[in-house]
């Protein structure tokens, strides 16, 4: 915990401004974008008094809407939804809030030259029935390609809400010594475990993922160009690498990784 006060480079003569010059706080929070204000809540909860501090009108960062053209209303940046840890949505309580989640379907659209298009989303029959427009053989992969996905989900979901073994300096009791050793070999065995229920082919094909171009592992999978683009936005949203880049495969788990409502890999509108 830490403990400074701060003072405000413009003069207010509103009460509120000047409970907040006064007030010493435990924490501050520069920044009230969705990262800070979880941050904020969290500290919140623990008990501290904390304040942040935002320079724009509106706090939500990248994740607000605001009416950017008289009479129509844009999401700035944040366009959807779904790697929002359950954990925190679960925490904080943020149904009670307000949030509201609206699952997306379909998930993508994508029109061919020949005035042909692909339409994917939740329904698997649907999706089968589309694919084979293209492709029967990549319609019959596709849900394999997809339960393949979501093992690795989870078999990484738990690693994300573990912290890190890290190594702690200065260590000077014995005591300390064996708990610190105690803690990194429970998260390795947990980790162990984890990669032996996967099995050695999909632990390969998992290693293969992370290393590889997404292209590289959409090639492996299926034949159909259309098919193959569509998937490869997964791995290229938010990054400035290609599908052809190494490492773009795990990118392209990165993005099904999430959730809305337990249901793995499902993107939503924030309403």
């Amino acid at each position: 915990m830490w403990r400074r006060s701060f003072s405000f480079s413009t003069r207010s003569n509103s009460d509120a401004m000047r409970v907040l010059k006064e007030k010493k706080w435990d924490a501050l929070v520069i920044g009230g974008g969705h990262n800070g204000l979880t941050a904020a809540a969290y500290l919140a909860r623990g008990g501290l008094s904390v304040a942040v501090l935002e320079r724009r009108h509106v706090i939500g960062g990248a994740a607000v809407t605001e009416e950017l053209i008289p009479g129509f209303k844009f999401s700035r940046c944040s366009y959807l939804q779904s790697l929002l840890r359950p954990s925190i949505i679960r925490e904080l309580d943020l149904p009670r809030h307000g949030l509201k989640l609206l699952k997306r379907s379909p998930s993508s659209f994508t029109p061919c030259l020949d005035g042909r298009y692909l339409l994917l989303g939740p329904d698997k029959e649907l999706n089968h029935s589309e694919i084979s427009k293209f492709s029967k053989r990549d319609a019959d992969a596709y849900p394999r390609y997809e339960n393949q996905l979501e093992n690795f989900c989870k078999f990484m979901d738990p690693l994300l809400d573990s912290p890190t073994p890290e190594s702690l300096q200065g260590i000077s009791s014995v005591k300390d010594r064996f708990q610190d050793k105690i803690s990194k070999s429970a998260f390795w065995a947990r980790l162990l475990r984890q990669a032996i229920s996967l099995g050695q082919k999909d632990m390969v094909d998992f290693m293969e993922l992370l290393l590889s171009p997404a292209s590289k592992v959409l090639n492996n999978w299926f034949e159909t160009d259309v098919l193959k683009a569509t998937l490869a936005t997964d791995a290229v949203i938010g990054s400035t690498a290609s599908a052809s880049t190494p490492g773009s495969g795990y990118v392209l788990l990165h993005h099904v990784m999430g959730e809305t409502d337990g249901d793995c890999g499902i993107w939503s509108y924030v309403c």
